[in-house]
């Protein structure tokens, strides 16, 4: 802790790791010092009430615990000097944090994995396929285990605050019959729930002591203000919050106890406009609060949730549980507080055909300025996706993105977002090479033959699809490994106590207790699959103006010393993202075959597995291990970014790109979809480029494209910012699935994002 009494990163870990060591010794159970742990979090977290603010409360801590079994003997050492440890005690240390998570590894991405080679003996499960240590996979990556990555019931703490959730857990516990067979697991959940109402009640109580301690020798206007957020945090968050104010601070304490649990990362707010709606409605009515005082507060709470980094998504508009609009002035609050601000934060909207004009000319309003926020769901789309999914309209109505576009049901699901990720491209390579990897000889896949033994394009299509099921199964027994070593060893009680049923039902959210389980599983590489598929199909099988065994040959050497027979696979063959049917449907052929094998499996909790059209930053993890492909692209090279096209493929402009992407399952990907489009400034300039634009959106509900991130900047604006990132390095650039400052973004994702089409018509 610093002067100032706020988190020191130099202090922070050993703190938490103090409370770790204290939870693990009450010889609890798992979820019970999980539950403990948070509790000794917000005793010891030091509390800080900033001048000026209104809103009170920060971050519990900025880390979670490390996994410390692998670090390299200088870091050791600078730990030891660093906490003053000596051998015994950094082997204590390590104990405490092998203990708190379970045996195996902790990944940096915050996922729980295991060595293919712990699984079997057998290298056909999928020897050499991922990798746990550098994310940099050649088919596929799998987890299973998910923590964050989520939304909550936080409208259900403002309603009742902690204190009436452990009215309820109470209940259970007095009502339970002891003789029941399932009740020892039951209060086994329920004692921890207990310990997490304590800590919300608690997390209140020290802001209230410490505003009330400064208002004691406070003047004026700060003794008004610090008065103010003691009389709030004394109600808040134990009990239902009755103004808006209140309101505002009980849903930010509750979402700093949830990320105290598992992380900051996608641990997401929800439909922020819905759940404070009535709050706002009732206190403009009753004279307590005027809209620009609204907009202050949503201003705060944004700058509560800033970080480079924005993944701690809101989402807007949508429909009601009537299927009626939903967009109501708070949502228009909220993007004013958004545009107010002027840094990148994480807001999506959710829109359909009755979304009111002036709230599209608002967002468009934002998107022009730049950074790619807000982004945009389409109702149209998703709904269908969802109820398609085995998830009732009477609940599908009020879903919303976490993160960067992965969708759940608010306080309702576990939705293992993210589960895993799977690159067709790859598949495709293997179809070719006899389920070999051309660059390194290894047999990842079965043997279907090679390009050459094939008599038509529809013996590679086989040949694919073989490798693709062979390959999603055992990424889907990986993804189920995972989701049952969690059950085990990383239960969540704070998620489960704002998730519908886990009280009823006495079970964590990692063991069956939410109302709807399902993983997300990632697909990669649509639009480098259909070029290279129509590629081939063209040119091989149709044409036949170039030969397998050149192909082949070519592939296998990266083209070199084939530069010619490049540009003719380049040039010669249709391209997606040009509106042009015929490569179009052969995107849309590989989405729909993955979503319909992924609707045949089932997770251990009897949860689906739905689909992400989506790559986040893994199309360029994910190049690196694939060869060169017959879409003309080099070894190495990343793939294209979800379901935009390969940078630079999509000439025909923003119609035409909107166009292809239309012809893709958006209605059936019920992890939702993502595609970038990069516009040009000059086609929205002005109220004629902003009319554009607003068009441009409504088109693309009405043709059923499902999530659309824009991008208003040009190469040469890029450039600058790379050359001279202290001057002009501050412009926000949408990145996948989510924004930054582009002076923030690693030079190879920079080389991404300029390479992607400027579209200027």
């Amino acid at each position: 802790m610093d002067q100032s009494g706020s988190w020191n990163p130099d202090t922070s870990p050993v703190l938490a790791d103090m409370a770790l060591g204290r939870a693990a010794r009450l010889g609890q159970s798992r979820v019970q010092r999980r539950a403990a742990f948070l509790v000794e979090l917000v005793n010891i977290a030091p509390v800080r009430v900033g001048p000026d603010w209104r809103l009170a409360g920060e971050h519990l801590r900025p880390l979670q615990p490390r996994a410390l079994g692998d670090l390299a003997p200088v870091e050791i050492s600078a730990i030891k000097r660093q906490f003053g440890l000596d051998d015994e005690a950094f082997e204590r240390l390590k104990r405490t944090v092998k203990d708190w998570h379970g045996a195996g590894d902790i990944s940096p991405y915050g996922v729980h994995t295991v060595e293919v080679g712990e699984v079997s003996a057998d290298s056909s499960r999928g020897r050499g396929v991922w990798s746990t240590r550098d994310h940099e996979s050649k088919v596929y990556w799998s987890g299973g285990w998910v923590e964050n990555h989520s939304i909550r019931d936080f409208a259900k703490v403002l309603r009742i605050g902690f204190a009436g959730i452990r009215s309820e857990v109470e209940t259970c516990l007095s009502d339970s019959e002891l003789t029941d067979s399932d009740y020892p697991q039951k209060e086994n959940f329920w004692r921890a729930a207990l310990s997490i109402c304590e800590a919300g009640i608690r997390l209140g109580q020290r802001y209230a002591e410490e505003a009330r301690r400064l208002a004691a020798t406070a003047q004026d206007e700060d003794r008004v203000r610090l008065l103010a957020i003691a009389e709030s945090c004394e109600r808040v968050p134990a009990r239902g919050a009755r103004t808006f104010a209140e309101a505002v601070q009980s849903l930010w304490f509750s979402h700093i106890l949830t990320c105290g649990e598992d992380g900051i990362n996608a641990n997401s707010i929800g439909r922020l406009d819905q759940i404070l709606y009535p709050y706002y409605a009732a206190d403009l009515a009753a004279g307590r609060l005027t809209r620009d005082a609204a907009r202050e507060w949503m201003e705060e709470l944004a700058c509560k949730l800033y970080l480079d980094y924005d993944v701690q998504a809101i989402t807007l508009g949508g429909v009601d549980q009537a299927g009626r609009c939903a967009v109501n002035d708070l949502s228009y609050l909220v993007l004013e507080a958004t545009r107010n601000v002027d840094f990148i934060r994480d807001v999506s909207i959710r829109i359909n055909r009755e979304t009111p004009e002036k709230f599209l000319s608002l967002a468009a309003d934002l998107i022009i300025a730049g950074g790619g926020i807000p982004f945009l769901f389409n109702d149209e789309c998703f709904l269908p996706a969802l109820t398609g999914h085995g998830i009732p309209l009477s609940d599908a109505w009020d879903y919303a993105p976490i993160g960067c576009i992965e969708l759940t049901i608010p306080g309702k699901a576990n939705p293992h977002a993210v589960s895993g990720w799977f690159n067709a491209s790859k598949c495709l390579e293997l179809a070719l090479f006899d389920g070999r990897d051309p660059r390194t000889g290894e047999q990842f896949g079965p043997t279907t033959g090679t390009l050459a033994s094939f008599t038509d394009f529809e013996a590679l299509w086989r040949a694919y699809t073989i490798q693709v099921e062979f390959l999603a199964r055992r990424m889907v027994y990986h993804c189920n490994r995972g989701e049952l070593m969690q059950r085990e060893r990383g239960p969540l009680p704070c998620w489960s106590l704002l998730t519908d049923a886990c009280i009823e039902r006495g079970r964590d959210i990692t063991n069956g207790g939410a109302l709807y389980n399902f993983h997300s599983i990632c697909l990669l590489g649509t639009a480098n699959t259909a070029d290279s598929l129509i590629a081939v199909k063209k040119l091989i099988f149709e044409e036949k103006r170039v030969s397998a065994d050149a192909l082949l040959s070519a592939l296998r050497n990266n083209f070199e010393g084939h530069e010619e027979l490049r540009q003719q696979l380049l040039k010669q063959a249709p391209k997606y993202g040009n509106d042009i049917p015929e490569v179009d449907d052969l995107a849309s052929r590989v989405d729909n075959h993955f979503i319909d094998l992924m609707d045949t499996m089932r997770s251990p909790l009897g949860g689906r597995y739905h689909v992400h059209l989506f790559s986040f930053l893994c199309n360029i993890h994910f190049g690196k291990s694939l060869g060169a492909t017959p879409d003309g692209r080099l070894a190495g090279e990343p793939i294209a970014y979800s379901l935009s096209a390969q940078q630079g493929r999509d000439e025909q402009g923003v119609t035409a790109m909107l166009n292809t992407l239309a012809c893709l399952p958006h209605c059936r990907a019920a992890g939702a979809s993502a595609a970038i489009i990069e516009l040009d400034p000059k086609l929205v300039e002005g109220e004629t480029g902003r009319q554009r634009l607003v068009a441009l959106i409504r088109a693309a509900v009405t043709m059923g494209v499902g999530q659309l991130q824009w991008n208003v900047v040009t190469t040469e604006r890029l450039r600058q910012a790379q050359q001279d990132p202290e001057r002009y390095g501050n412009i926000p650039v949408r990145v996948a699935g989510f924004s930054q400052t582009f002076k923030l973004v690693e030079p190879e994702l920079q080389e991404h994002i300029i390479a992607r089409t400027k579209h200027c018509r």
